[in-house]
């Protein structure tokens, strides 16, 4: 008597799953995402362009009986293209058979959805600098990496000395808290191009709206800096201090960091992000199996294909600051 496969209904219940998995898991990564990104929802559009105003027009003098003075904005333009990213899962014939844990549809639905992770991966990859998943590293509009000291032409960035890179005081306390100063004062220093007005106010650059990205290995370090009522401030002060600084920034270990020493400050804009990204849409999947592939029948090895499409590439470099150490 011939054996009734049940694959098709394992294939069902994985899609049926993993629909499910997706749409509860997936926001949550997102909601992540989007305090270092600018999300452009998915489209059809092969290469996406957002444009937004560099310079924004500053009130001037007008004299009495003169004529009005028009002001104009200054456009950028910034493109986004968008890249495959593909994962295929294989598994034994004879394995779905001998299944009697019943668990390989789980892990089958939990190694498609590591798309989750891949945003933070492609993030992190322009923390580092260094491109695996990316392509390649992009420059951000002025022409420079997203962090440097100078714009493309050897400026110094939105008129600030030393741009978005700081010479980090040390991985102590005071240390830590003497950075975020020196990004605060930074924020407040830097100026449109053309206007030359300050870009940023001083509610956008209080400590509260800065988010700090750090190390693993720095993860003691800030939770102390940041939440304990007492600290020592200084290396040579034996007696600790009231932390003036407690619960007044946000912080949270990233361990795609390649640095055990540098980490990073994003500033929570509501418009200026670091990066942009093309969300990515749930991940297509389907299944070589013996009823379609010619490999499955000679090997007995099914697969499963998945595939989504995204991309990630600067944005607004002056919402972002490095602390080398």
């Amino acid at each position: 008597m011939p054996v009734v496969s049940n694959h098709q209904s394992i294939q069902a219940g994985i899609l049926a799953d993993f629909k499910d998995f997706w749409r509860q898991g997936f926001p949550v990564f997102k909601k992540q995402q989007e305090r270092m990104c600018r999300v452009i929802p998915p489209n059809n559009l092969r290469t996406i362009t957002e444009v937004w105003k560099e310079s924004v027009p500053f009130p001037e003098y007008w004299a009495y009986g003169a004529g009005r003075k028009v002001q104009t904005f200054k456009d950028i333009n910034t493109t986004l293209g968008k890249c495959n990213y593909e994962l295929t899962i294989g598994w034994s014939r004879f394995d779905e058979e001998d299944d009697q844990l019943g668990d390989l549809r789980t892990h089958i639905q939990s190694g498609v959805g590591r798309y989750k992770m891949l945003t933070d991966a492609l993030i992190a990859e322009y923390l580092n600098n260094s491109a695996s998943l990316n392509p390649a590293i992009l420059n951000a509009y002025d022409g420079a990496v997203l962090i440097s000291t100078t714009d493309g032409d050897g400026a110094a960035r939105f008129g600030v000395t030393g741009g978005n890179l700081v010479d980090g005081a040390g991985n102590t306390p005071d240390g830590l808290i003497h950075d975020l100063a020196i990004i605060q004062q930074r924020l407040l220093a830097a100026v449109d191009p053309t206007a030359g007005k300050p870009i940023f106010s001083p509610e956008d650059a209080a400590y509260s709206k800065m988010l700090c990205i750090v190390p693993k290995e720095l993860n003691e370090l800030f939770q102390k800096t940041a939440e304990s009522e007492n600290i020592k401030l200084a290396s040579n002060n034996m007696v600790s201090e009231s932390n003036y600084m407690k619960g007044k920034f946000e912080w949270e270990a990233n361990n795609y960091l390649t640095d055990t020493s540098d980490w990073f400050v994003v500033i929570q804009h509501s418009f200026f992000k670091p990066l942009m990204l093309r969300e990515p849409s749930a991940p297509e999947v389907v299944f070589a199996d013996m009823s379609n592939s010619d490999s499955a029948r000679d090997t007995g090895e099914y697969k499963a294909h998945s595939h989504v499409r995204t991309a990630i590439g600067p944005f607004f470099p002056f919402s972002i600051f490095k602390v080398n150490n």
